[in-house]
């Protein structure tokens, strides 16, 4: 007897694809894609992910008093969205990794400790060092079905990379980062 399963709920873990600008700040910074310490691509950014990917979603019930009883209601708001951590492999150059930090160094230099120590003209809003994630649910033929789009996002913490010499051979190294948004947006991808 055949079983039916969900087109997600295959056993793979590249069922997850983020992709997002970078953002203005970090972009306006470098002109051309480069291999070196310094320079990275300042097109669109593009990696398979795992991990904890669409965060809980709440809207809190509150109490309100009726006719001697107390009933719930919904209170028609929601809290700030938790942090989403999301794992990826390192690629062989270690640019998707190397993307992060950047961006990290420049919330934060790694040698002044300030915010921007090159200068460049930023937006009062601070929208510049922000940008929009998205993230993409395949199924098992690498379709997009859903898209997660996460606004205003920045990273705030890069996981560390642990090389382990007594793991299986050709295991690719793993990382992860952790990042904030105001807004979750979702929207189901239907098969054209």
């Amino acid at each position: 007897m055949e079983t039916k399963q969900s087109y997600l709920n295959k056993a793979r873990e590249d069922k997850f694809l983020l992709v997002f600008d970078v953002p203005p700040i970090l972009k306006s910074t470098i002109s051309e894609y480069i291999r070196d310490n310094i320079h990275i691509n300042p097109n669109s950014v593009q990696f398979s992910i795992f991990g904890s990917i669409v965060p809980q979603i709440t809207v809190k019930g509150v109490e309100a008093r009726y006719a001697g009883s107390t009933l719930y209601v919904s209170s028609h708001s929601k809290d700030s969205y938790p942090p989403v951590n999301v794992k990826f492999m390192v690629d062989s150059m270690y640019d998707n990794w190397w993307v992060i930090y950047q961006w990290l160094n420049l919330l934060h230099d790694q040698k002044t400790g300030t915010y921007n120590t090159q200068n460049v003209p930023v937006d009062k809003n601070f929208n510049d060092y922000m940008t929009n994630l998205t993230i993409y649910a395949l199924d098992e033929y690498g379709k997009k079905r859903m898209k997660f789009t996460y606004i205003k996002a920045f990273p705030t913490s890069l996981d560390e990379i642990v090389f382990d010499q007594k793991a299986e051979a050709g295991k690719e190294i793993e990382s992860g980062f952790t990042f904030l948004y105001s807004q979750l947006h979702t929207e189901r991808l239907l098969e054209v």
